[in-house]
């Protein structure tokens, strides 16, 4: 009997890719065998999202274009998991009656032994599963924390992933063990809530004890951390990035915007003076990090007097990266009870402003690069642009710019300096010394 052939497809966050990872390793380790091609697999998996509505959009497009595909071959099976399912389960059955299998955000166990109709055995133990790495060889994420207990008034992903937990310090610890022996040279940190962990298992100072202790495996050079909450971006955590030689001094905050009156009707902790404080916290003790936020505009109340706010907070602070979205109402959130809901097309207009802002903001720090010798982390091939590309220290892979390194031969994998000889809007251009 041959066997089954899997063909896994991620959408969404990061910490939906290492649940995919995860996935397929277990059903490759019971036998499947995994495909790149959609065109040559016996199982169409697609691991949604459903944080927003843009996101759902395209996780239902992604499961109708593989249903067609599904429909174009006999004894094909698509199977659907991930957060979209979690929360809408009833509804994508009765929309896309193709399904075969249908898996929330937990259900590790039941996708190995159903999708494979019993030629799959289930792989025990599935919290300490390994994982077949998607990314790039010499880069992984590493899932620190399940769920989130914060009570943004925006937010759906308690509902679909439950409350914050926390995983065992040993456990983190073994499997970036594991994927340093495998290459791995930089270790990229994710959870819902980065910033609270440990607090749900009696860990104190939980994410500081957590650097310090992979900070001393051999092989990792580089440790980042993403999603970090500013009211928990503590001194002495800032003394752990400041000093921890492997730490990256990158700090991905989402601070959603910096009106206090919008701040409020979010549910956030933090005020508009406690963000600014911050800042100016980071740039103090580490003049050459990189701070990285996200915002939401058109929230339900903002005043253009708000979205001013906002956009000479970004003028002012000149942030390094900024990610920025339109608010998408979801039920079940306080938030989509709210009144005074912005027009759709007042929101994009200020969506614009605000790009258009930081990309000229993001051009006018990068300049100040210029003529700096800098460590790259050499990524490989560019599919697109077909040019040798690479990431600084403060550079996040697939949410921030990169170092497009101008006839350099150098190793992917590789850490080499590089000297700085242009940007682009978002881009560093380098050559080797």
């Amino acid at each position: 009997m041959s066997r089954k052939t899997v063909y896994m497809e991620t959408l969404g966050c990061p910490k939906n890719r290492v649940d995919s990872e995860r996935t397929i390793f277990a059903l490759n380790r019971a036998g499947a065998e995994l495909v790149t091609d959609e065109t040559c697999a016996d199982i169409l998996i697609v691991n949604t999202c459903g944080f927003v509505s843009d996101a759902k959009e395209e996780s239902i497009d992604r499961i109708l274009a593989l249903a067609e595909e599904k429909k174009a071959r006999k004894n094909v099976k698509l199977a659907v998991m991930g957060c979209l399912s979690e929360r809408h389960r009833d509804e994508i059955k009765e929309l896309i009656p193709e399904i075969d299998f249908l898996y929330g955000v937990d259900e590790l166990e039941t996708i190995v032994k159903e999708v494979g109709g019993g030629a799959i055995e289930t792989y025990p133990d599935p919290d300490k599963l390994s994982r077949i790495i998607t990314t790039s060889p010499y880069w992984a994420y590493l899932k620190i924390s399940e769920g989130c207990s914060n009570t943004c008034s925006f937010c759906s992903i308690p509902s679909i992933r439950g409350p914050y937990k926390s995983r065992a310090i040993k456990d983190i610890v073994a499997e970036a063990e594991q994927l340093a022996l495998q290459g791995v040279k930089e270790l990229i940190l994710v959870a819902q809530d980065s910033s609270l962990y440990g607090a749900d298992i009696r860990e104190s100072d939980g994410l500081l004890q957590l650097l310090k202790k992979l900070g001393k495996i051999d092989g990792l050079a580089w440790i980042r951390v993403m999603y970090l909450y500013p009211a928990l971006v503590t001194d002495r955590l800032l003394n752990v990035f400041a000093t921890e030689e492997k730490v990256a001094p990158y700090f991905d905050i989402p601070f959603q915007h910096i009106s206090n009156a919008v701040l409020k009707r979010m549910k956030r902790p933090e005020t508009g003076s406690l963000i600014r404080s911050l800042v100016k916290r980071i740039r103090s003790q580490m003049p050459n990090s990189a701070i990285r936020s996200s915002f939401i505009v058109g929230f339900p109340g903002e005043t253009e007097e708000d979205f001013d706010e906002l956009l000479a907070f970004l003028k002012d602070v000149k942030l390094d990266h900024v990610g920025a979205f339109i608010y998408s109402p979801e039920e079940g959130t306080t938030a989509f009870l709210l009144p005074d809901r912005v027009d759709g097309a007042v929101a994009e207009d200020r969506l614009e402003r605000l790009m258009d802002a930081q990309r000229k903001i993001s051009e006018e720090n990068l300049k100040k690069k210029t003529g700096l010798t800098l460590d790259v982390l050499v990524d490989g091939i560019d599919p697109d642009e077909n040019l040798l590309t690479g990431r600084i220290k403060t550079q996040a892979p697939e949410v921030d710019g990169v170092v497009i390194l101008d006839a350099v031969d150098a190793v992917p994998g590789s850490i080499i300096p590089v000297r700085i000889t242009g940007v682009t809007d978002y881009d560093l251009i380098g050559e080797a010394l």
